[in-house]
This record gives C-alpha cells, sequence and structure tokens, in this order.
C-alpha cells in the first residue's frame, strides 16, 4: 500500500464522485422524462427545458470556476458543489410544479460546475503528466459507471415505486459516493505531500521540471492563435451532438419507437456500460500515439453511431443494443479526446482559465444541441431532420480535427 502512488487515490476518489455529478444528473436525469412529462401534461421540447436550463447555465458558470480553481483550494470548491447536489437532489424528489424543477436543475448547475468535470480535470493535471491521458479516461469512465448504475437503479425504482421514491434512493447513494471520498481521499496537488507528479523519484532534472514545470500559454496568448478557435469549433461540434444524443434517446426510443421501459433501461445501461470502454481505450491510446488522430478516429466512430441510431425504426429491435455498443463507445472516446487534448495543449499556470472558456462553449453547444433536437422533434413530429443535422455536424468536426492535424501546435512556455 506503501508503494502506491497517492495520485491514483485521488483518481479513484474523483472517479466516485463525477459517477455521482454525471452519473447522476447527466445521465440518469433523462430517464425521468416520460414520467415528468405525463405528470405535468408536457411536451417533448418543454420537458427538455430544465436540462437545457443545465447546460446554459454550466456554460455561464464554468469561466468563472476556472478563475477560482488557479486561485482556491480545489478541494473547498468540491465540497461546496457536493452540498449543493445534495439538497438539489432532496428538492427533486420533493417537488409538485414544473417551475420547481427547473428551480432544482440552477442548483444542479451551481453543483455540476463546482464538482465536476472542471475541478476534476484541474485536480487530475495536478497529479499526472506522463500517464494523464489513462488518468483521464478512467477518470471519465466515472461517468459511465454512474449511468448505467444509476440508470439501472432509478429505472427499477420508477417502475415499482415511483419516481419521486426513486429519486430519494439516488440521494443516498450520492451522499455515499460523493462525500466520503472527497472528505478522506483528495488532495489538492502532488507537492502538498512532498511527491511529484506520476510518483516520480525526485531528482535535480525531473525536480525542477515536475515541481516548476512550465507556464504554459495565458488565455489572452491561446486566443491570438488560429487554433484555439478551430479546436474550440470542432469540441462545441462534438458536445452538440453527445448531449442532444444523452438528452433526447430515451423520449426517442420510449416514445417514438415504442419500446417497454424495461428495452430503454436495459439499452441505456449498455449505453454507458460501452462507453467504459471507449473512455479506457481512447484514454490509453491517447497516451501513446497521435493524440489528434486517435481522436479523428473516436469521431468517426461517433458518426457510424449516429446514422445508426438514424435508422433505427427501419432495423430490427435487437439493432437498439448495436446501436448503444457503437455510440457508447464513440461518444466517450470523443469526450476523453477532448480533455486529453486540452490539457495536453493548455495545461500550466492559465490552464484552469483555458478550461473554463472550453467547458463553457462546449456545454452551451451542448445545451443548444437539447434545444435544436427538442425543437425539431415538436416542429415536425419527428427526430429524423435533427439525426441528419448531426450526421453532417460529425463530418464537420473531422475536417476540423484534420485541419488541426496539419497546422502547427502551440508552444508551452517554461516557468521562471
Amino acid at each position: 500500500m506503501k508503494n502506491i502512488f497517492y495520485g491514483w487515490w485521488v483518481l479513484l476518489a474523483l472517479v466516485l464522485i463525477y459517477m455521482v455529478t454525471n452519473g447522476i444528473l447527466l445521465n440518469t436525469m433523462p430517464l425521468f422524462a416520460p414520467q415528468l412529462l405525463d405528470e405535468f401534461q408536457l411536451d417533448n421540447q418543454q420537458v427538455s427545458r430544465p436540462a437545457q436550463l443545465l447546460y446554459l447555465l454550466v456554460s455561464i458558470l464554468a469561466a468563472f470556476v476556472g478563475i477560482l480553481l488557479d486561485k482556491y483550494s480545489p478541494k473547498i470548491i468540491m465540497l461546496s458543489g457536493a452540498i449543493i447536489l445534495l439538497i438539489a437532489l432532496a428538492g427533486f424528489a420533493s417537488a409538485t410544479s414544473f417551475i420547481q424543477i427547473q428551480g432544482v436543475y440552477v442548483l444542479y448547475a451551481f453543483a455540476l460546475t463546482l464538482a465536476g468535470i472542471v475541478t476534476s480535470m484541474y485536480l487530475i493535471t495536478q497529479w499526472f503528466v506522463k500517464y494523464r491521458g489513462l488518468a483521464v479516461g478512467i477518470f471519465l469512465m466515472g461517468s459511465s459507471f454512474g449511468g448505467a448504475l444509476f440508470n439501472k437503479i432509478a429505472g427499477w425504482g420508477i417502475a415499482t415505486l415511483g419516481w419521486r421514491s426513486a429519486a430519494w434512493i439516488l440521494l443516498g447513494c450520492a451522499v455515499a459516493g460523493m462525500l466520503l471520498p472527497l472528505i478522506l481521499l483528495i488532495r489538492n496537488r502532488p507537492a502538498d505531500m512532498g511527491l511529484l507528479p506520476d510518483g516520480e523519484t525526485p531528482n535535480l532534472t525531473t525536480d525542477n521540471h515536475r515541481t516548476h514545470g512550465h507556464a504554459g500559454m495565458t488565455l489572452g496568448a491561446a486566443m491570438r492563435t488560429p487554433y484555439f478557435y478551430l479546436l474550440l469549433v470542432a469540441t462545441a461540434t462534438l458536445w452538440f451532438c453527445i448531449t442532444g444524443v444523452v438528452n433526447h434517446q430515451v423520449l426517442f426510443i420510449e416514445k417514438d419507437l415504442n419500446q417497454t421501459k424495461e428495452i430503454v433501461t436495459n439499452v441505456t445501461s449498455l449505453f454507458f456500460l460501452c462507453s467504459i470502454i471507449g473512455k479506457l481505450l481512447f484514454g490509453w491510446l491517447g497516451d501513446r500515439f497521435n493524440k489528434l488522430i486517435i481522436m479523428l478516429i473516436s469521431i468517426i466512430n461517433l458518426l457510424i453511431g449516429t446514422v445508426l441510431l438514424r435508422y433505427l425504426a427501419d432495423l430490427p429491435t435487437a439493432m437498439m443494443y448495436v446501436y448503444a455498443l457503437v455510440y457508447g463507445i464513440a461518444f466517450s472516446g470523443a469526450f476523453t479526446m477532448i480533455q486529453v487534448v486540452v490539457a495536453e495543449l493548455y495545461s500550466g499556470s492559465s490552464y484552469g482559465k483555458i478550461l473554463g472558456i472550453f467547458t463553457m462553449i462546449d456545454t452551451l453547444a451542448g445545451s443548444m444541441g437539447i434545444i435544436v433536437l427538442g425543437s425539431m422533434r415538436k416542429n415536425s413530429g419527428s427526430y429524423l431532420g435533427a439525426f441528419d443535422t448531426m450526421i453532417l455536424l460529425c463530418g464537420f468536426a473531422c475536417i476540423c480535427v484534420l485541419a488541426l492535424q496539419f497546422m502547427k501546435k502551440p508552444q508551452l512556455q517554461p516557468a521562471h
């Protein structure tokens, strides 16, 4: 036990916390949409509004959290988010009107921003350099584990006890899965424990490099390069597609394809289980090969998965599981490579601010994905036009990443 680099314990805690934040708030909450639709007499566009509000607020708040992370304790920031999340889950289970549900989602946004991916990625970049791709892949598996696990728990709870009881069960899971690891295991940086990133043995060369590292690029310097904007467009495009699918696939399969809650739960659980494979696989590949090429491969897989989703109505029911497998691996691989590429290019003294900007724009694009899919479904009575749009956007993202591959990368500056 003494020979295990403490960063892996920090990573374990972050995985458990991410299981709760993204596993419940982003990947399991959509499972409640059909019940909210029926209880509050809503349509597909209306029932997706809380999720739209969530992503919109996260996009606004992310940049501010990035600034805070460059100045204050990530652990305290994350603990604040955890407390807000528990309060919000209790509010969701107790809500008696759709306005209250929307208010709960405002709290979800604060919780997700403070205790979610921005703070976690900041901690991972402190603890890992050489193994960063693998660490990011392992970390991002948390939302997949959470999605698979909590979808099963919530699906069972909704079917047997009702959606409110299912929400209370999720609250209990959040207390155990988030607060304990956060309090017991999270440490802000290796230097606080006399350690170096990756568990390196201190010596004159590595100590100077790992302790002082590099200053990286300032936000202003990054924004003066076309590379920054092209990467931002590529990642925003992917987030539009990913969040649109994650938040509407339950409604599409259950309402439009007339599948049972049991089948929907099984498909979504497989979806998130397969995303575990994608995150670990692409994180591992990202440490060993050209990161942009690996990112391109993940986007091509995402394109294939979107085509499968587009034609599910014309395919046998069993193909829903093939879709879940392909898209689950694809979206998680793309998500992983976004984080790895941004961390590789911009880690340093301004990483929190730059990560906040990327998260802000990507999340705003994700919010637009939810809005556009809901609006197109309402106006046309079908999701097919929206799926066609996402197929085109995936192709556009491929072109952006190919262009990045042939452009000169930004140069990191040594710290002084």
